[in-house]
């Protein structure tokens, strides 16, 4: 065994990327452009001295500190302080930053000129802290399903936090936590804890529940489910004299376009009779203070849609529905109904009810047969069968 000792990672990785001088020679032969980095180097460091402070990446770690003290002493003392120490700080805060922005522009204007290495690596620092202060934000990829998400839980909060601020904390109380979290959410030790409670898998659950987002480790494409059961739905080519339907002795299914193939007939050495099944997939999800509704996320699955191509179906119940129409002048094409009318797949949900539902969680994953309260989608299959004959002038080869 390795006596190799294996330190466990609690800091950004991306504040190692800060360089205080680059090592790069850049030659820059453009004057114009080096007049351009020249004129907007004060500008880079008062923003890239702004982002150190809120990204925790300065080399004096108790400027922060003070920071977040005196923002506490004014949010919790405001009473007193608005009439005695206010109008001094704003005057002192004012100062301070005029002060601090001349300094910057007169030394670049009227001292060393800055090299256009320094100008780069003040650009390069900007860009990293950047991505120090937005990176919270990476693991949530921005859609339209997610801005929906994000809509609807806050609203859904909303009752939580109106009862919070009138029986638990005062404005005041809840302005210092938001104020205090906001300064130190990027503080090292902050990041820390963070990693710590998350690595809690009680944690995890705890937050999916609530949520019903996707932020487990284990993260699998939505529709996976559904598609591996139908690839492993079994089916097989008949032979010509077997006209009978036997689905416990299916073990290939052939699909084209939207519907499996489940049986072939040679009728006539022009002729092949093809016993085809439609399934369709009806979908909901449950919204707060309305039940389970055909209204989804407009990024999702349509509220009737393919078993296996996921794409957007007619509602079986509703619409008349259209057979495929294929593009080729050498076959002639009949259809027509088998079954009556459309039937719920009652192996799809293991005959658990009689209404044939499958509940999934935010994401359609997770697939269990009863409701639940991490239970926010579900989908049945509707199928029927149909008949299809292939009508050639020429010999029609079982292929």
């Amino acid at each position: 065994m390795s006596d190799e000792v294996v330190h466990a990672v609690f800091e950004p990785s991306e504040a190692r990327l800060l360089v205080s001088s680059s090592h790069t020679q850049l030659l820059v032969e453009s004057p114009i452009l080096v007049s351009a980095l020249s004129n907007i180097f004060p500008y880079l460091l008062f923003i890239d001295n702004f982002l150190e402070i809120i990204t925790w990446t300065n080399e004096d770690p108790y400027q922060n500190f003070l920071i977040v003290v005196c923002y506490s002493i004014l949010v919790l003392y405001w009473d007193f302080l608005k009439y005695w120490v206010l109008p001094f700080l704003v005057v002192l805060l004012f100062t301070s930053i005029v002060w601090r922005a001349d300094s910057v522009i007169y030394d670049s204007k009227f001292g060393e000129r800055p090299t256009v290495e320094e100008v780069l690596s003040a650009l390069h620092n900007i860009t990293v802290r950047f991505e120090l202060f937005f990176r919270p934000a990476k693991n949530l990829h921005f859609s339209s399903k997610n801005y929906y998400k994000m809509a609807l839980g806050t609203l859904a909060i909303t009752p939580l936090h109106v009862f919070v601020l009138q029986n638990l904390l005062t404005p005041r109380s809840f302005a210092w936590i938001i104020g205090t979290v906001f300064l130190t959410f990027h503080s090292p030790w902050a990041f820390s804890i963070r990693r710590l409670i998350w690595r809690s898998i009680y944690t995890r659950i705890f937050a999916h529940q609530l949520t019903g987002l996707d932020i487990r480790l284990s993260r699998r494409k939505a529709d996976t489910g559904f598609r591996e059961r139908a690839a492993s739905s079994p089916c097989v080519t008949a032979p010509a004299t077997d006209v009978e339907e036997d689905s416990q002795k299916v073990q290939h299914q052939a699909k084209i376009n939207n519907f499996s193939i489940l049986r072939k007939v040679i009728v006539s050495p022009t002729q092949l009779k093809q016993t085809v099944r439609f399934d369709i997939l009806e979908n909901e999800r449950r919204w707060l203070g309305l039940g389970w509704t055909k209204l989804l996320y407009p990024g999702e699955r349509s509220s009737f849609c393919y078993m296996d191509s996921m794409l957007a179906a007619p509602n079986p119940h509703q619409d008349e529905f259209e057979f495929p129409v294929f593009e080729n002048d050498l076959y002639t094409y009949s259809w027509q109904w088998m079954d009556d009318e459309w039937k719920i797949d009652a192996e799809f949900n293991k005959n658990r009810s009689k209404e044939g539902w499958v509940f999934y969680d935010s994401n359609w994953e997770m697939p269990k047969y009863e409701d639940g309260f991490s239970r926010y989608t579900r989908s049945r299959k509707w199928m029927r069968r149909a008949i299809l004959l292939i009508d050639k002038q020429s010999e029609v080869l079982d292929g």
